[in-house]
């Protein structure tokens, strides 16, 4: 009964993991969001999801309640709560990433390089719950990692024609950032759920996060355009000329080109603000730049909570349901240790170059090839099962 309760949530998370990349890269394209201008920022993205998937949580607990289980079961306690926090922190910074790559990278493409951080997984296991590492994991988890990097391999040793590298600075960044956060994810959530008081659920644990990542998103989209405001982050005193071109100027029309023109100097090989720029002047400028984001970090949270195109939130709305079934998932498992199971949660990877098949993306014959390799570390990383039975982390309060 252990393992078909494993297996049953891997496949649901899965399942709400690889709808989650779906949706989020369909809600920032324009071709299924009526062929407008995506003018919806992530840190605004971020903010529906995390309202619809707290929405969920709340029918969620609601329906327990009037089912009788009784209010008390809903308060973790503060030591569980405290890595909640952490949690959510983590989480929403993981998120606005998520939904900033999906503007410029197929899933397919960008997917398999945040999942690096499974190769770190068994280390923590066994630093912070002493679960044991085997040798089918090694192997397993080697396949995996082969099978996911192996697509973009020839890039990689330079056997593609082409000089272009897959991601620009930015995108290796928040690559960089999703894989940290997500492996603070895996190894709290086994802290949240070792440490959460007797009988509390998956639900409460997700209500509770949910509410803070509301909390921390919340402020973020408040907050920042302030900060960016008061450090003039939309009115560079000087830029490089490439970049003004490509990054400004290419993405403004013809009279707001020439109104910044008219601020703007070329000197050598920069752009110099010029001096003595009145309060009106200077609204006008970062009104201009800011509409081309030509800083990426402040413009991850600017626009209004209400956008002016509905149709990208809706594809949130719905990410934010998957997302609260996976969350669910991945408290309910969390009473075993991460790297026992996290590395199966990424079956659906192997798949995600067929789905953008349909979507008329380019897929080669090395994500085939990296989908099969995956999928033979999946099956690997499981074959010691009758031999080991997967054991639960000891939890820090018994039963009652």
């Amino acid at each position: 009964m252990e393992w078909i309760l494993i297996v049953v949530w891997l496949l649901i998370i899965n399942g709400g993991l690889g709808g989650q990349y779906v949706l989020n890269w369909m809600g920032n394209q324009p071709d299924f969001t009526g062929g407008k201008k995506i003018d919806v920022s992530p840190g605004i993205m971020t903010w529906w999801r995390e309202l619809s998937k707290l929405i969920w949580a709340l029918v969620a607990v609601t329906v327990e309640i009037i089912r009788g289980k009784p209010a008390k079961f809903l308060w973790p306690g503060y030591i569980s709560l405290a890595t909640i926090i952490i949690c959510a922190f983590t989480g929403v910074i993981e998120n606005i990433g998520f939904f900033y790559l999906p503007r410029y990278y197929s899933p397919h493409v960008f997917a398999p390089y945040v999942t690096i951080y499974l190769a770190f997984l068994p280390f923590f296991g066994k630093i912070f719950f002493n679960a044991p590492i085997r040798k089918e994991h090694w192997i397993g988890i080697t396949l995996v990692i082969t099978g996911l990097a192996f697509p973009y391999l020839p890039v990689i040793i330079g056997m593609t024609e082409t000089s272009q590298p897959i991601f620009d600075s930015t995108a290796i960044i928040w690559i960089l950032i999703i894989n940290g956060c997500l492996l603070s994810q895996q190894v709290l959530n086994n802290k949240t759920v070792q440490t959460a008081l007797p009988n509390v659920g998956p639900n409460a644990l997700v209500v509770w996060r949910e509410i803070w990542k509301m909390i921390f998103i919340t402020l973020a989209i408040f907050i920042m355009p302030l900060v960016g405001h008061y450090l003039h982050a939309n009115m560079p005193t000087s830029v490089d000329a490439k970049e003004f071109n490509e990054r400004v100027l290419a993405k403004t029309d013809d009279y707001k080109k020439e109104v910044l023109l008219n601020y703007y100097t070329l000197s050598g090989d920069e752009y110099i603000l010029r001096n003595n720029i009145s309060q009106e002047e200077e609204a006008s400028i970062k009104k201009i730049i800011k509409a081309t984001e030509y800083n990426r970090f402040f413009s991850l949270f600017e626009g209004s909570i209400l956008p002016n195109n509905w149709l990208p939130i809706l594809f949130v709305i719905a990410a934010g349901l998957t997302g609260y079934i996976y969350s669910f998932g991945f408290f309910k498992l969390s009473k075993f240790a991460a790297h026992f199971w996290v590395p199966y949660t990424n079956v659906y990877l192997a798949l995600l170059p067929f789905v953008m098949i349909f979507f008329g993306k380019e897929v080669t014959g090395y994500q085939i090839a990296g989908a099969i390799t995956t999928t033979a570390g999946l099956m690997v990383g499981v074959m010691d099962y009758s031999r080991n039975k997967v054991m639960e982390i000891k939890k820090k309060y018994s039963e009652q």
